[in-house]
């Protein structure tokens, strides 16, 4: 006997920004209310925000000599060009590390410097420079290393380093915490400080603005360096999930633009392998289509794999690259899977979800390059922070990956449980650990007792903000691609999200490898029926019965199928009507 499926729904909060100039705004602008309002409440409120927002220029971008220590850098590694110094790049094993990375090696042999490049491995060193590094960097005769994307906190190490008369100059985006570099220069505009106007950079972003000071003082062409860098720019930020607004929004644009016609083999091999060559590249095509494979290998091994894609000339190096990244990460789905299944297992069997604020997880048997991407699951299913935990097979040492909500600052949290961590990094939102396993109940506790004082039940429950209410006859292929204008979409400017009222459900039917997903056509009230799919709703089928009026919480988007385009909602969350319809309703249903 079934049981009965019922929907439960999230928390939907409707955004308005209840200022009294919307109104006013809104009506001079040349676009439909439903946009102007989204634009309104995402800050564009002004013809000058709007024009830049709608059509960003290269123009607008800030001057890189404005980031503190970018002169000096720029001097620092001009000397070395001259001189025939080593150079070592040290970048960082995920994606931004691994594009800035190769955005430097490139930029430097354009200028014929005699560099070199050095990733971490994730599980034998772990996330940035280390002694290892530096090692290596003197057996190479290196007298500058230059890191991307990490360094802001690597006492020792850069300490270790200058000891050995090593330069370090470190290029990063990383919080800055108690402990900072001894580094010749840090260049990080999150730097207390720093004068730079836009602090919300990645880590590519920040070796970008280097580069192309370096290359302007070398007397070089910097419009033509801002478009041939721009596609590692955008595949290194989007993967970042840092906001897409301000430089973000407009070099990851044209990086979109770019990629199509990139000139550098690896990528192209790469949107080969992710089938999206010939089709329009978007954010999703990056987070969801070259991301994935460039993490592959560090997370499963050696990050150097993806690197040498990137830095490759050769067609078929390329293409061979391109097949090894592709099988890597097929062999991490299957493994993130499993850990997705033991983490939600032990949330349910120790009742977690009931008991604790943050969810901290830990086993022996989880791969570290892993884990990250299972506490980004966890976090959206329950809700609240987690922080995965792979510990070593002798059980003495375990790597951490966090993830948090907008509620709670996990970087600021992980700052107060310094002296049970043997290293910490990251955001607000995301960050990594290492930690003696004999301090893991006491960091539990100590960790869920800051979230306790801060969190408030509210915070706990599941909340979509809903940017505008609509009803489902004005859903139309025009509103769709108008809404195109946002684009490209992404963390601090995400894909709208609308709700209606009272849509009467005429057809349902599953689609997918065991019925996974749910497509619905509703009744707009205007004759033409309005196509929803609900990806990963299958198993919710019959709570949608023919005849019944939901609410839907939903995006637009337009659907190209045999070159014609129609407009589809994505379901993000569903809710039955207060409304009821007395009479059965008579419709064909397909299963």
């Amino acid at each position: 006997m079934h049981s009965k499926v019922e929907l439960t729904p999230k928390t939907w909060n409707m955004l308005h920004s209840g200022n009294p100039s919307e109104e006013d705004f809104i009506q001079s602008l040349p676009v439909s209310r439903t946009l102007g309002r989204i634009l309104f409440s995402r800050g564009i409120d002004t013809l000058r925000k709007l024009q830049q927002f709608l059509n960003p220029c290269m123009d607008d971008l800030y001057d890189p000599s404005l980031m503190d220590g970018v002169d000096w850098a720029v001097a620092r590694t001009k000397q070395a060009i001259a001189a025939r110094e080593k150079i070592m790049i040290h970048g960082d094993y995920d994606v931004d590390g691994i594009t800035s990375t190769a955005l430097l090696v490139r930029v430097l042999r354009l200028l014929k410097a005699d560099v070199s490049w050095y990733i971490p491995h994730r599980q034998r060193e772990g996330y940035d420079i280390g002694r290892p590094a530096v090692d290596t960097a003197k057996e190479r005769g290196v007298s500058l290393i230059i890191t991307v994307d990490c360094g802001t906190t690597a006492v020792d190490p850069v300490e270790y380093a200058r000891s050995l008369g090593i330069d370090v100059i470190v290029t990063d985006h990383h919080e800055v915490g108690t402990k900072v570099s001894p580094a010749n220069v840090i260049i990080n505009p999150k730097k207390p400080g720093c004068p730079y106007p836009f602090k919300n950079l990645a880590g590519v972003g920040v070796a970008y603005k280097f580069a192309e000071a370096l290359i302007r003082d070398c007397g070089y062409d910097v419009s033509s360096f801002r478009t041939r860098f721009c596609d590692l720019f955008a595949i290194g930020t989007v993967a970042d999930i840092v906001t897409l607004i301000d430089e973000n929004r407009t070099l990851v644009q044209f990086g979109l633009q770019e990629l199509p016609r990139t000139g550098k083999k690896g990528l192209r091999a790469l949107m080969d392998v992710a089938g999206i060559t010939g089709k329009p590249i978007t954010s999703q095509s990056l987070a969801f289509g070259l991301a994935p494979r460039l993490n592959a290998a560090g997370r499963l091994d050696d990050a150097g794999l993806a690197l040498e894609l990137l830095l490759t000339r050769d067609e078929s190096e390329a293409v061979q690259l391109g097949q090894s990244l592709e099988s890597q990460n097929k062999a991490r789905q299957a493994e993130q899977e499993r850990i997705t299944r033991e983490a939600m297992d032990q949330v349910s069997r120790r009742h977690l979800d009931v008991t604790s604020k943050i969810l901290v997880l830990s086993s022996q048997g989880w791969h570290p390059g892993v884990i990250g991407i299972v506490a980004s699951k966890v976090t959206d299913r329950y809700s609240r922070p987690s922080i995965l935990i792979a510990v070593d097979e002798t059980g003495t040492t375990g790597v951490g990956s966090a993830r948090s909500t907008a509620a709670f600052d996990i970087f600021g949290a992980l700052v107060q449980c310094d002296h049970l961590l043997e290293r910490y990094g990251g955001h607000a939102h995301a960050a990594g650990l290492s930690i003696n396993a004999d301090n893991l109940s006491e960091f539990d506790a100590t960790i869920n007792g800051i979230a306790d004082a801060v969190m408030t039940a509210d915070d706990l429950l599941p909340q979509i903000d809903v940017d505008a209410e609509l009803d489902l006859d004005c859903v139309t292929l025009d509103l769709a691609k108008e809404l195109q204008l946002l684009e490209p979409y992404g963390h601090g400017n995400s894909q709208p999200v609308f709700m209606s009222r009272n849509a009467l459900i005429l057809h349902k039917t599953k689609l997918g490898t065991a019925g996974a997903h749910l497509k619905l056509r509703l009744d707009t009230g205007s004759g033409q029926p309005l196509e929803c799919i609900a990806f990963g709703w299958g198993d919710k089928e019959e709570a949608f019965k023919l005849g019944r009026l939901i609410d839907v919480c939903y995006n637009v988007q337009v659907n190209s199928f045999a070159g014609r385009e129609s407009v589809q909602i994505v379901l993000r969350d569903a809710r039955i009507s207060d409304a009821v319809i007395a009479e059965p309703f008579a419709c064909t249903h397909s299963a």
